[in-house]
């Protein structure tokens, strides 16, 4: 721990004493080095330790973004292009115009898959994206926006594919994690050494949130949106998490298995050097925190959350490190960002599921912010 950072520490210990937490871990670092490496607790496997893995959810839209960003920075794509000059079948149905970047922004109205999905085809990777090359989208794209929980994942990875040879899981092998070191896999085999189950969720602490999961669940395409057809319970994603459909394909908007200390690393590299790597260029990172989606989306209620491309961008709901802070939470109480102008990355990694309101990661950037 690095004299200044201490007010982190003390919220961490926070978590476990008022605010449910049983395993986890928090990271930051500052001009490409670590500052706060902390971590406490026990799983049924046992202690928790700081090389412990497990599921992050849509943590790993902003590294999904993060590998196509990259691509872009090497001329091998255009986020402003149409899908369709890398992706021909998708180019139809009224989805033309749609552009890379739509892809990124949740601007695409491609939520959900209109038929249910297996197992199988998740695997198999290319039913996926065959299908949702062949439909209609919700809305004209660009026009409005909704947040893609899962379909996210498989569209920009699709887009990565056609234009580099490699989904993400393999971009992500060899020009991130391997430069890196990071233990960042999408999908791992649910019995891993260093990969531990999510547990049962916290008491939910806030009294609407029965009736705001009930409103979720009573609208058809965002309840298709997170199960696919039924392949998984949009009602317990945690639960879902755990199971081998989920764990053994690879879904790059929701299934990245990684640590707290892979991801402060990896965003460090975002806007600094690590060890001599960095993986993303200033203008690459500025363009990225540009707000491109908000306010009402097309369905949900505007609860105050920002996008850029690809990005969730500080808002009330998350004030990461501050104006201009870039990253993306997860279901659960993940989160994981940077903060250009303060160099700094952070990531918060819980085992235990929140509730809502969950204000385990929040607390822990206030008490970043105060530190700064």
């Amino acid at each position: 721990m690095t004299a200044g950072f201490e007010p982190v520490a003390d919220a961490f210990a926070d978590n476990f004493d008022h605010r449910g937490d049983t395993a986890a871990s928090c990271v930051v670092y500052a001009d490409g080095v670590p500052v706060v490496d902390i971590w406490a607790g026990k799983t049924g496997r046992g202690a928790w330790t700081p090389e412990i893995r497990n599921v992050v959810f849509s943590v790993s839209k902003g590294v999904t973004t993060i590998c196509v960003l990259m691509a872009a920075e090497r001329n091998l794509l255009d986020l402003d292009a149409r899908v369709g000059e890398y992706w021909p079948d998708f180019a139809q149905h009224g989805k033309e115009a749609t552009t890379v970047r739509h892809l990124l922004t949740h601007q695409a109205g491609l939520l959900a898959p209109e038929v249910d999905l297996s197992a199988q085809d998740l695997l198999a990777w290319q039913p996926v994206v065959d299908q949702l090359a062949r439909q209609a989208p919700a809305w004209v794209p660009g026009t409005s926006f909704a947040y893609h929980p899962l379909t996210f994942g498989w569209l920009a990875g699709e887009v990565l594919r056609r234009a580099t040879g490699q989904r993400p899981a393999e971009w992500l092998r060899d020009h991130v994690a391997a430069p890196l070191g990071l233990a960042m896999t999408f999908g791992a085999l649910s019995d891993a050494e260093d990969m531990h189950p999510l547990l049962e969720a916290l008491p939910i602490s806030d009294p609407d949130a029965g009736a705001a999961l009930a409103e979720m669940l009573a609208v058809p395409m965002a309840v298709r949106a997170m199960s696919l057809g039924g392949l998984f319970d949009a009602a317990d994603m945690p639960q879902t998490a755990n199971g081998t459909a989920f764990l053994a394909a690879e879904i790059p908007g929701a299934n990245l298995v990684t640590n707290a200390r892979s991801l402060a690393r990896l965003y460090a590299a975002t806007v600094g050097t690590v060890d001599g790597t960095r993986l993303l260029g200033a203008d690459t990172v500025d363009d990225a925190r540009l707000p491109r989606s908000t306010g009402r989306p097309f369905i949900g209620p505007a609860d105050g959350n920002r996008w850029g491309t690809g990005f969730m961008l500080d808002s009330p709901l998350r004030g990461m490190a501050g104006p201009g802070s870039f990253g993306h939470d997860g279901l659960g109480g993940q989160l994981a960002f940077a903060h250009p102008e303060s160099r700094i990355a952070f990531a918060y990694q819980t085992v235990r599921p929140g509730g809502i309101p969950d204000d385990r990661a929040e607390a822990l950037c206030r008490a970043l912010r105060a530190c700064l």
